[in-house]
Protein backbone atom coordinates (compact mmCIF):
# COMPACT_ATOMS: atom_id res chain seq x y z
CA UNK A 1 0.00 0.00 0.00
CA UNK A 2 2.70 2.61 -0.95
CA UNK A 3 0.11 5.35 -1.82
CA UNK A 4 -1.03 4.60 1.98
CA UNK A 5 1.98 5.36 3.26
CA UNK A 6 3.12 8.43 1.34
CA UNK A 7 -0.10 9.91 2.82
CA UNK A 8 1.11 9.06 6.11
CA UNK A 9 4.36 10.58 5.89
CA UNK A 10 2.89 14.01 4.58
CA UNK A 11 0.63 14.18 7.51
CA UNK A 12 3.48 15.97 9.50
CA UNK A 13 6.64 19.03 8.13
CA UNK A 14 8.99 16.98 9.69
CA UNK A 15 8.35 13.23 11.13
CA UNK A 16 10.61 11.96 14.03
CA UNK A 17 13.40 9.90 12.73
CA UNK A 18 12.89 6.83 15.11
CA UNK A 19 8.66 7.45 13.67
CA UNK A 20 10.14 7.73 9.90
CA UNK A 21 11.74 4.60 10.55
CA UNK A 22 9.15 2.56 11.90
CA UNK A 23 6.82 3.96 9.11
CA UNK A 24 9.55 2.68 6.67
CA UNK A 25 10.28 -0.45 8.09
CA UNK A 26 6.35 -1.96 7.02
CA UNK A 27 3.51 -1.59 5.05
CA UNK A 28 0.84 0.15 6.10
CA UNK A 29 -1.60 -2.58 6.95
CA UNK A 30 0.52 -3.59 9.67
CA UNK A 31 0.96 -0.56 11.51
CA UNK A 32 -1.53 0.05 14.02
CA UNK A 33 -0.27 -2.07 16.51
CA UNK A 34 3.47 -0.75 16.08
CA UNK A 35 1.78 2.41 15.92
CA UNK A 36 0.20 2.17 19.32
CA UNK A 37 3.26 1.13 21.41
CA UNK A 38 5.41 3.87 19.81
CA UNK A 39 2.48 6.10 20.99
CA UNK A 40 2.36 4.89 24.66
CA UNK A 41 6.42 4.98 24.55
CA UNK A 42 6.78 8.73 23.86
CA UNK A 43 5.57 11.74 25.29
CA UNK A 44 4.57 15.76 23.85
CA UNK A 45 4.98 15.96 20.44
CA UNK A 46 6.36 12.42 19.65
CA UNK A 47 2.93 10.52 21.15
CA UNK A 48 1.02 12.84 19.65
CA UNK A 49 2.76 12.72 16.05
CA UNK A 50 2.04 8.63 16.16
CA UNK A 51 -1.80 9.13 17.29
CA UNK A 52 -2.18 11.38 14.07
CA UNK A 53 -0.83 8.93 11.98
CA UNK A 54 -2.81 6.16 13.48
CA UNK A 55 -5.66 8.18 13.13
CA UNK A 56 -4.88 9.12 9.68
CA UNK A 57 -4.37 5.07 9.22
CA UNK A 58 -8.21 4.05 10.70
CA UNK A 59 -9.36 7.25 8.98
CA UNK A 60 -8.31 5.28 5.78
CA UNK A 61 -9.72 1.97 6.48
CA UNK A 62 -13.28 2.93 7.04
CA UNK A 63 -12.41 3.29 11.20
CA UNK A 64 -14.30 6.41 12.03
CA UNK A 65 -15.00 6.19 15.36
CA UNK A 66 -11.48 4.93 16.48
CA UNK A 67 -9.88 7.55 14.25
CA UNK A 68 -12.00 10.38 16.05
CA UNK A 69 -10.35 8.85 19.51
CA UNK A 70 -6.90 8.80 17.98
CA UNK A 71 -7.52 12.26 17.25
CA UNK A 72 -8.73 13.52 20.17
CA UNK A 73 -5.49 11.54 22.01
CA UNK A 74 -3.76 13.70 20.02
CA UNK A 75 -5.08 17.12 20.06
CA UNK A 76 -3.87 18.21 23.48
CA UNK A 77 -0.35 17.25 23.41
CA UNK A 78 0.18 19.84 20.10
CA UNK A 79 0.57 23.42 19.88
CA UNK A 80 -2.28 25.40 18.05
CA UNK A 81 -1.42 25.17 14.46
CA UNK A 82 -0.98 21.92 14.56
CA UNK A 83 -3.93 21.14 17.36
CA UNK A 84 -6.24 22.90 14.25
CA UNK A 85 -4.96 19.87 11.89
CA UNK A 86 -5.86 17.07 14.76
CA UNK A 87 -9.38 19.28 15.25
CA UNK A 88 -10.08 19.45 11.75
CA UNK A 89 -9.28 15.41 11.15
CA UNK A 90 -11.44 14.63 14.16
CA UNK A 91 -14.28 16.56 12.02
CA UNK A 92 -13.74 14.32 8.70
CA UNK A 93 -13.94 11.26 11.28
CA UNK A 94 -17.08 12.15 13.15
CA UNK A 95 -18.47 13.20 10.13
CA UNK A 96 -17.70 9.73 8.49
CA UNK A 97 -19.06 8.08 11.34
CA UNK A 98 -22.49 9.91 11.08
CA UNK A 99 -22.11 12.07 14.78
CA UNK A 100 -22.83 15.52 13.16
CA UNK A 101 -23.09 17.12 16.36
CA UNK A 102 -19.18 15.90 17.24
CA UNK A 103 -18.54 16.71 13.93
CA UNK A 104 -19.40 20.46 13.90
CA UNK A 105 -17.69 21.23 17.15
CA UNK A 106 -14.76 19.65 15.96
CA UNK A 107 -14.51 22.19 12.35
CA UNK A 108 -15.88 25.44 14.79
CA UNK A 109 -12.53 24.52 16.81
CA UNK A 110 -10.22 24.09 13.40
CA UNK A 111 -12.04 27.26 11.79
CA UNK A 112 -11.22 29.58 14.70
CA UNK A 113 -7.50 28.70 14.74
CA UNK A 114 -7.08 30.66 11.94
CA UNK A 115 -4.39 28.02 10.86
CA UNK A 116 -4.23 26.65 7.07
CA UNK A 117 -7.13 24.39 7.82
CA UNK A 118 -9.40 26.98 8.50
CA UNK A 119 -10.69 27.04 4.96
CA UNK A 120 -11.54 23.21 4.62
CA UNK A 121 -12.93 23.66 8.43
CA UNK A 122 -15.31 25.92 7.77
CA UNK A 123 -16.27 23.74 4.46
CA UNK A 124 -16.99 21.23 7.21
CA UNK A 125 -19.09 23.59 9.17
CA UNK A 126 -21.21 24.44 6.54
CA UNK A 127 -21.52 20.65 5.64
CA UNK A 128 -22.80 20.32 9.15
CA UNK A 129 -25.16 22.95 9.02
CA UNK A 130 -26.59 21.70 5.49
CA UNK A 131 -27.11 18.35 7.79
CA UNK A 132 -28.62 19.81 10.47
CA UNK A 133 -31.25 21.50 8.09
CA UNK A 134 -30.05 25.07 8.59
CA UNK A 135 -29.07 26.18 4.93
CA UNK A 136 -28.95 29.63 6.25
CA UNK A 137 -26.38 29.03 8.40
CA UNK A 138 -24.30 26.86 6.05
CA UNK A 139 -24.59 29.95 4.27
CA UNK A 140 -23.24 32.04 6.34
CA UNK A 141 -20.42 29.77 6.90
CA UNK A 142 -19.79 29.36 3.09
CA UNK A 143 -19.93 33.54 2.94
CA UNK A 144 -16.91 33.61 6.27
CA UNK A 145 -14.58 31.14 4.36
CA UNK A 146 -14.84 33.64 0.75
CA UNK A 147 -14.47 36.67 2.21
CA UNK A 148 -10.63 35.55 2.68
CA UNK A 149 -8.32 33.21 0.49
CA UNK A 150 -10.09 29.98 0.17
CA UNK A 151 -7.36 28.01 -1.32
CA UNK A 152 -8.50 24.66 -2.74
CA UNK A 153 -11.87 24.78 -0.86
CA UNK A 154 -12.87 27.53 -3.02
CA UNK A 155 -14.52 25.65 -6.21
CA UNK A 156 -16.39 23.58 -3.97
CA UNK A 157 -17.72 26.50 -1.35
CA UNK A 158 -18.55 28.50 -4.54
CA UNK A 159 -20.66 25.73 -6.17
CA UNK A 160 -22.32 25.22 -2.31
CA UNK A 161 -22.57 29.16 -1.60
CA UNK A 162 -24.88 29.21 -5.50
CA UNK A 163 -26.80 26.16 -4.50
CA UNK A 164 -27.78 27.40 -1.20
CA UNK A 165 -28.37 31.37 -2.21
CA UNK A 166 -31.19 29.99 -5.02
CA UNK A 167 -32.62 27.71 -2.46
CA UNK A 168 -32.91 30.75 -0.15
CA UNK A 169 -34.41 32.64 -3.00
CA UNK A 170 -31.03 34.68 -3.04
CA UNK A 171 -30.46 35.11 -6.90
CA UNK A 172 -28.40 38.08 -7.05
CA UNK A 173 -26.19 36.40 -4.59
CA UNK A 174 -25.78 33.15 -6.63
CA UNK A 175 -25.19 34.69 -9.75
CA UNK A 176 -22.33 36.53 -7.98
CA UNK A 177 -21.07 33.22 -6.58
CA UNK A 178 -21.38 31.55 -10.66
CA UNK A 179 -19.74 34.29 -12.17
CA UNK A 180 -16.92 34.34 -9.53
CA UNK A 181 -16.57 30.62 -9.72
CA UNK A 182 -16.22 31.29 -13.46
CA UNK A 183 -13.99 33.46 -13.30
CA UNK A 184 -11.71 32.17 -10.91
CA UNK A 185 -11.58 28.68 -11.11
CA UNK A 186 -12.67 28.26 -14.74
CA UNK A 187 -11.24 24.80 -15.32
CA UNK A 188 -12.81 22.96 -12.06
CA UNK A 189 -15.72 20.61 -12.42
CA UNK A 190 -17.37 22.94 -10.23
CA UNK A 191 -17.39 25.73 -13.06
CA UNK A 192 -18.23 23.07 -15.67
CA UNK A 193 -21.08 22.37 -13.99
CA UNK A 194 -22.26 25.79 -13.65
CA UNK A 195 -21.45 26.77 -16.73
CA UNK A 196 -24.12 24.03 -17.77
CA UNK A 197 -26.82 25.10 -15.87
CA UNK A 198 -27.95 28.03 -17.23
CA UNK A 199 -27.41 26.60 -20.88
CA UNK A 200 -30.35 23.96 -19.72
CA UNK A 201 -32.36 26.47 -18.71
CA UNK A 202 -31.81 28.92 -22.12
CA UNK A 203 -33.03 26.29 -24.51
CA UNK A 204 -36.68 26.37 -22.92
CA UNK A 205 -38.97 28.08 -25.82
CA UNK A 206 -40.85 31.61 -25.02
CA UNK A 207 -44.32 31.94 -24.37
CA UNK A 208 -45.76 32.38 -27.85
CA UNK A 209 -49.66 33.15 -29.00
CA UNK A 210 -50.20 30.64 -31.84
CA UNK A 211 -52.12 27.66 -31.68
CA UNK A 212 -51.30 24.67 -29.32
CA UNK A 213 -49.25 22.33 -30.92
CA UNK A 214 -48.83 18.19 -29.72
CA UNK A 215 -46.67 17.89 -26.85
CA UNK A 216 -43.16 15.61 -27.68
CA UNK A 217 -42.64 13.00 -25.48
CA UNK A 218 -39.61 12.11 -23.52
CA UNK A 219 -37.33 9.91 -25.28
CA UNK A 220 -38.02 6.04 -24.27
CA UNK A 221 -35.93 4.92 -20.56
CA UNK A 222 -33.48 3.02 -23.22
CA UNK A 223 -32.12 6.17 -24.96
CA UNK A 224 -31.43 8.20 -22.00
CA UNK A 225 -28.49 8.45 -20.94
CA UNK A 226 -27.61 6.74 -17.83
CA UNK A 227 -27.16 8.73 -14.27
CA UNK A 228 -24.74 7.85 -11.14
CA UNK A 229 -24.74 9.89 -7.74
CA UNK A 230 -21.99 11.35 -6.43
CA UNK A 231 -21.62 11.88 -3.35
CA UNK A 232 -18.03 13.65 -3.45
CA UNK A 233 -15.17 14.45 -4.62
CA UNK A 234 -11.74 14.67 -2.96
CA UNK A 235 -7.78 15.40 -3.55
CA UNK A 236 -6.54 12.69 -1.16
CA UNK A 237 -7.72 9.12 -2.04
CA UNK A 238 -7.95 7.92 1.16
CA UNK A 239 -10.79 10.18 1.72
CA UNK A 240 -12.63 9.35 -1.47
CA UNK A 241 -12.30 5.18 -0.58
CA UNK A 242 -13.22 5.81 3.04
CA UNK A 243 -16.33 7.53 2.14
CA UNK A 244 -17.18 4.96 -1.04
CA UNK A 245 -16.48 2.01 1.85
CA UNK A 246 -18.91 3.91 4.32
CA UNK A 247 -21.28 4.23 1.36
CA UNK A 248 -20.64 -0.12 0.87
CA UNK A 249 -21.13 -1.15 4.56
CA UNK A 250 -24.57 0.87 4.08
CA UNK A 251 -25.78 -1.14 1.89
CA UNK A 252 -25.26 0.68 -1.31
CA UNK A 253 -23.70 -0.73 -4.57
CA UNK A 254 -22.34 -0.36 -6.75
CA UNK A 255 -19.85 2.45 -5.28
CA UNK A 256 -16.88 3.45 -7.53
CA UNK A 257 -13.94 5.78 -6.89
CA UNK A 258 -12.92 7.15 -10.43
CA UNK A 259 -10.27 9.67 -11.13
CA UNK A 260 -10.65 13.13 -12.79
CA UNK A 261 -9.01 16.27 -13.78
CA UNK A 262 -9.61 19.14 -12.14
CA UNK A 263 -6.89 22.18 -12.97
CA UNK A 264 -4.45 19.83 -13.63
CA UNK A 265 -4.92 17.80 -11.07
CA UNK A 266 -6.30 14.46 -9.65
CA UNK A 267 -9.91 14.63 -7.93
CA UNK A 268 -11.12 11.45 -6.68
CA UNK A 269 -14.35 11.45 -7.12
CA UNK A 270 -17.33 8.94 -5.13
CA UNK A 271 -20.17 7.97 -7.00
CA UNK A 272 -23.23 5.54 -6.56
CA UNK A 273 -25.75 3.31 -8.38
CA UNK A 274 -26.19 3.32 -12.42
CA UNK A 275 -29.95 4.87 -13.25
CA UNK A 276 -32.15 5.36 -15.91
CA UNK A 277 -34.20 8.09 -14.98
CA UNK A 278 -33.59 11.11 -13.24
CA UNK A 279 -36.81 10.45 -10.89
CA UNK A 280 -34.79 7.02 -9.99
CA UNK A 281 -31.31 8.91 -9.30
CA UNK A 282 -32.50 11.65 -7.04
CA UNK A 283 -34.44 9.58 -5.27
CA UNK A 284 -31.60 7.11 -4.44
CA UNK A 285 -29.54 10.67 -3.79
CA UNK A 286 -31.90 11.22 -1.11
CA UNK A 287 -31.71 8.38 0.16
CA UNK A 288 -27.64 8.40 0.63
CA UNK A 289 -27.87 11.66 2.25
CA UNK A 290 -30.42 10.69 4.58
CA UNK A 291 -28.09 7.66 5.30
CA UNK A 292 -24.40 9.27 5.12
CA UNK A 293 -25.07 12.95 5.88
CA UNK A 294 -23.57 13.76 2.79
CA UNK A 295 -24.57 16.41 0.04
CA UNK A 296 -25.22 14.19 -3.47
CA UNK A 297 -25.52 15.56 -7.12
CA UNK A 298 -26.98 13.48 -9.85
CA UNK A 299 -23.93 13.26 -12.90
CA UNK A 300 -24.11 11.05 -16.10
CA UNK A 301 -22.84 7.92 -15.34
CA UNK A 302 -19.44 6.77 -17.02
Amino acid sequence: MPALFLAFLAVVAVTPAPLEQLLASRPADSLPGPLARYEASQHGDAAADAALLLGRLHYARGEYRQAAADFARATPRFDAARRAEARYWAGLAWLGAGEVGQAHAAFDEAARSGSQRRAGALLGVAECWESERRPEKALEALLTLLAADPGEAGPAALEREAALAAQLVRPELARRARERLAEEYPRSMEALRAALAPATRAVRPAARVAAPVAPVAPPPPALQAPLTVQIGAFREPTVARGLAERARRAGFSPVRVPVLEDAGAALYAVRVGVYATAGDARSAGERLGRALGVAWRVVPAP
